[in-house]
């Protein structure tokens, strides 16, 4: 009471306002709920009573927001007295809360009518068990139908419902990242802390998005209405970030640096790595009159590594950046959208194995245009078109420099139907030139939806999707090395491929069980077409290729999700999934790498009073195919190795991918604690990866030593890996 006396003394011609936040149904007090009054900037959060005391502000009538996680936000307004206390109570509704990456939503946006998309909320990125590092990206790895790349858990890349890691596009609002990763993929060059929400298209994305064969993923910006500054540091990185405005504008920036010592020198191959990764990411949002804005948005990151990995010591370096400014306006029943943007992927590895230094230089630069509507309750549409130029400049691997140019351009039409409120329909299509290649392509949509219930949605969507062959080029240029990806970079200089293409069908339900309780259930088949061939000499060198490759991808994917309850939260998944292919220098259908037929994920988090938080998180899922070898002959037919002609061709192989490595499990824990009353606001966390030290193996690499014995060695995940850290808010 006193403090309250001296404040209202001290703030003349002002008022405080003074309420609690409580459960609508229960009438329970709510803590940790935010109470923002809008326009002046002054925000709290309520005590463990659902208390909260706010101001002083200037006497006047005010716009009163409550908002927490677990409840939807309520708004409600106050007259504040000069010299005095306001009083005011709010009731939030309990609302569904989407668990780490397994929310399927099935609902409306403007201008398309979605199939499926899974979201990842800033708070669920935060309190993420089994990140390896707080990665926006590296979560994805963690959602059904998703996997990690060939490199396994050392790598950030992923692989979507059989497709390959590089048919995967991410994007940082409306900007496609050329390059998202840092070196060799370990991890994006985004920090998490300016992420509000991660929206994952696994199938039939819409129409605006192109260029890939298995998955889009959106990050969208934070923005609040009082700044907030974030920062961390622990063995793997330190990073400070701020979100905020100036007046009405709105601005946010990050600064990640990376010490990855410990995990690629002592835990990692070689005498020493002395890696060292940063990234930059800012975006200002400035208002261009009372509905246009204007978005200035910077994605840049930097590596370079000092390695002895070949008993040489060798420097590679990568960098790339992003950069767009975008133009919006709201015209009521209509919105638009103009952007530029240009982005640029650098690498350079100092010696080279093959004839000297290599330095290549990828770059895009282009524009956009998009308009989106809604005419009426019943009619929704959007259109646009972009233009694009690509170029390539490298001498990778070849003493001479390869210098391509390509024009591309796409145009896109979609309208979204609403003929009764439990049904509706999008019709979509995309005409594409698509990239390195000369194909023109027209890539349908069509998503249905029978809303049953309340409680139950029914969908059904078809998709085309093209992607060019040469996509491998948004893998890290350090991949051709590491990943011998030879061919594929003899064929991009011979330009001799068309555009690779799938036919994506689906069918999904969301079942609503309870307040609390969610089950979505969806069935994919995915049918190849246009893949690579080609056939090499006995030199080695390429004399034939085509897209006669096909294949496909089948798969069922089950999640039940549980929102917060008394503390608790938490999912299940389960994936069954087949996915064969013909492509390459074969001319039979094998089982693909990334088919890994059975996956379980299982999540569970508890929320304990002081604070305190612990997440557990444990995957287990089937191997990957590897191709078996039987035995060795010599030129005799002897059993045994001729050193003088080679091992490769004396090796005799099973079928094709027809083994499968070792079944894949691991458990991880996470426990934080929240120190809200210090300085800082800092929080400490634990995080204890493959707690019981499981050696899984990825993938297995078979030869024949000198003796003209198989060996078998295998590349396995992360060992047992116990980090510290602190972060906190400003």
């Amino acid at each position: 009471m006193f403090n309250l006396l001296t404040i209202l003394f001290l703030a003349a011609e002002s008022g405080i306002i003074s309420g609690s936040v409580a459960d609508l149904v229960s009438g329970a007090p709510i803590e940790g709920a935010s109470v923002v009054v809008v326009g002046a900037v002054v925000g709290v959060s309520t005590g463990e009573r659902g208390g909260f005391v706010l101001g002083p502000v200037k006497a006047g009538r005010y716009k009163l927001v409550a908002s927490h996680i677990a409840f939807c936000p309520e708004t409600t307004e106050v007259d504040v007295p000069a010299n005095g206390v306001a009083r005011v109570g709010l009731r939030l509704r309990l609302k569904l809360i989407p668990v780490p990456g397994v929310t399927a939503k099935s609902r409306k946006r403007k201008g398309e009518e979605e199939m499926t998309v899974r979201e990842i909320s800033s708070e669920q990125l935060e309190r993420n068990a089994g990140g390896f590092v707080a990665d926006p990206v590296r979560t994805l790895s963690f959602l059904p139908g998703v996997g990690h790349s060939s490199r396994g858990e050392w790598s950030g890349t992923y692989a979507v419902r059989g497709g390959e890691p590089d048919e995967s596009s991410v994007y940082f609002g409306n900007t496609e990242l050329l390059w998202p990763y840092h070196l060799l993929g370990f991890s994006s060059v985004i920090n998490s802390d300016i992420v509000d929400q991660i929206s994952f298209y696994p199938s039939v994305f819409p129409v605006q998005y192109g260029g890939a064969l298995s998955s889009i993923a959106v990050m969208k910006p934070k923005r609040l209405a009082h700044g907030e500054g974030f920062w961390a540091y622990d063995p793997m990185n330190m990073k400070a970030a701020y979100v905020g405005n100036l007046g009405d504008i709105n601005f946010l920036g990050s600064y990640r640096r990376s010490f990855y010592y410990v995990l690629f020198g002592p835990m990692g191959a070689g005498r020493y790595n002395r890696p060292s990764f940063s990234d930059f990411t800012g975006q200002a949002e400035v208002p261009m009159g009372g509905t246009n804005r204007l978005r200035l948005s910077v994605v840049n990151g930097s590596d370079h590594i000092v390695s002895d990995l070949r008993e040489v010591e060798e420097e590679m370096s990568e960098g790339g950046s992003s950069v767009s400014l975008e133009f919006e306006s709201d015209m009521g029943m209509a919105q638009t959208n103009v952007s530029v943007f240009s982005n640029t992927h650098d690498f350079a590895m100092s010696p080279a194995v093959w004839w000297g230094d290599a330095e290549t230089r990828q770059s895009e630069y282009g524009f956009k245009l998009g308009l989106t509507g809604t005419p009426s309750r019943e009619l929704e549409f959007g259109c646009g078109i972009e233009l694009v130029r690509a170029g390539y400049t490298g001498n990778l691997l070849s003493p001479e420099k390869l210098e391509r140019s390509d024009n591309a351009g796409a145009a896109y039409l979609s309208l979204g139907l609403r003929p009764t409120q439990r049904l509706g329909l999008d019709l979509g299509v995309r005409y594409e030139d698509v990239r390195w290649a000369l194909d023109k392509v027209l890539q349908p949509r069509a998503v249905l939806s029978l809303y049953a219930s309340d409680a139950v949605v029914l969908k059904a969507g078809y998709r085309r999707h093209v992607q060019n062959s040469y996509s491998f080029l948004r893998n890290s240029c350090a991949s051709f090395v590491f990943d011998e990806q030879y061919d594929d970079y003899r064929l991009f200089e011979q330009g001799v491929l068309g555009a690779k293409q799938a036919d994506h069908y689906s069918l999904a339900s969301e079942l609503r069980l309870g307040p609390a309780t969610r089950l979505s259930l969806e069935g994919y088949v995915k049918s190849y077409s246009n893949l690579p061939t080609w056939k090499t000499d006995v030199q080695g060198e390429i004399y034939d290729a085509a897209n006669d490759g096909s294949g496909f991808a089948r798969g069922v994917e089950l999640t039940l999700e549980q929102s917060r309850v008394s503390g608790w939260s938490g999912w299940l998944t389960y994936g069954l999934s087949w996915c064969k292919k013909q492509q390459g220098t074969d001319t039979m259908l094998y089982w693909d790498e990334y088919d890994r037929r059975n996956a379980l994920n299982l999540s569970i988090e508890k929320a304990f009073p002081g604070d305190w938080t612990l997440t557990t998180t444990f995957h287990l899922n089937t191997g990957a195919p590897y191709t078996p070898l039987l035995y060795t002959r010599s030129p005799q037919g002897v059993q045994g190795s001729d050193l003088n002609h080679g091992h490769s061709v004396y090796v005799i192989e099973g079928e094709k991918n027809s083994a499968r490595v070792p079944t894949y499990h691991r458990l991880d824990l996470k426990f934080s604690k929240e120190l809200p009353k210090l300085p800082l606001h800092p929080h400490l966390y634990i995080e204890i990866l493959n707690v019981y030290n499981r050696q899984n193996a990825y993938y297995l690499v078979q030869f024949e030593d000198r003796d003209g014995r198989i060996i078998t060695g295998q590349s396995t995940g992360i060992p047992f890996i116990p980090l510290i850290g602190i972060g906190g808010r400003f």
